[in-house]
C-alpha cells in the first residue's frame, strides 16, 4: 500500500510542475533534433546514430528530472511527511523508483517517434522488442537514480554529484541499450 501511495504522491508532483516536465520533454526532442541535422542529411549508419540519440536524450533528461523530482518534494515538504508516517524506507524507496519509471518511460514514449521519423529507422514489427529493451534500461535507471538523487539530496552540489556517481554505473546499462536497440533497428534481431 505504501509502495502505491508514494507513486501516487510523487506523480502528482510531477503533474503540479507541468512546466519542468514540458522543459525536459522539449529539452529531449532538441537534442534529437539538433543530432538529426548533425549526422545529416546523408547518413553513414542511421540505426545506429539513432539509437545512440534516442539514449542520450533520455539519459541528459533523466538527471535533470531526478533532481527536480527530489527538489520538489523537498520544498512541499513530502520527505518529512513520509518519514513521520513510519511508512517502510523500502516501500518508499520503491514508490520513488517506479515513480520515476513512469516518468521516463513517458519521455520515452514521445522521443522515440520522433527519433524513428528524423532517423528513418525503425519498423513497427521491431517495436514491441523495442520497448522491452526500453522498459529494462529505464528500470535500471530510474533503481540507480532514485538510490543517487537520495543520497545527494541534501548538497549544495546535488546536480553535480549526482552526475558523477550516477553516470559511470550506468554505463553498462546504456552501452547494452544502445546497441540492442542499434541491432533491433539495424536488421530486426539482438
Amino acid at each position: 500500500m505504501t509502495l502505491l501511495w508514494v507513486t501516487l504522491k510523487d506523480l502528482r508532483l510531477h503533474a503540479r510542475d507541468f512546466r519542468f516536465l514540458a522543459t525536459l520533454g522539449l529539452f529531449s526532442l532538441s537534442l534529437v533534433l539538433i543530432l538529426s541535422f548533425a549526422f545529416g542529411p546523408i547518413f553513414r549508419d542511421p540505426a545506429r546514430e539513432a539509437s545512440a540519440t534516442l539514449w542520450a536524450a533520455l539519459f541528459f533528461a533523466g538527471v535533470l528530472g531526478l533532481t527536480r523530482a527530489l527538489d520538489v518534494e523537498s520544498e512541499s515538504g513530502g520527505g518529512d511527511a513520509v518519514r513521520l508516517t513510519g511508512a517502510d524506507p523500502f516501500s518508499v524507496y520503491l514508490g520513488k523508483t517506479l515513480s520515476s519509471f513512469l516518468v521516463l518511460g513517458a519521455r520515452f514514449c514521445l522521443v522515440l517517434p520522433c527519433a524513428s521519423v528524423f532517423y528513418d529507422v525503425g519498423s513497427l514489427t521491431v517495436l514491441p522488442q523495442v520497448a522491452g529493451v526500453a522498459a529494462l534500461a529505464l528500470i535500471g535507471y530510474a533503481a540507480w537514480g532514485t538510490l543517487f538523487a537520495a543520497l545527494a539530496r541534501g548538497l549544495k552540489a546535488r546536480e553535480l554529484l549526482l552526475s558523477v556517481l550516477l553516470f559511470p554505473t550506468l554505463i553498462p546499462i546504456w552501452i547494452g541499450a544502445v546497441k540492442l536497440t542499434h541491432s533491433l533497428w539495424a536488421d530486426g534481431t539482438i
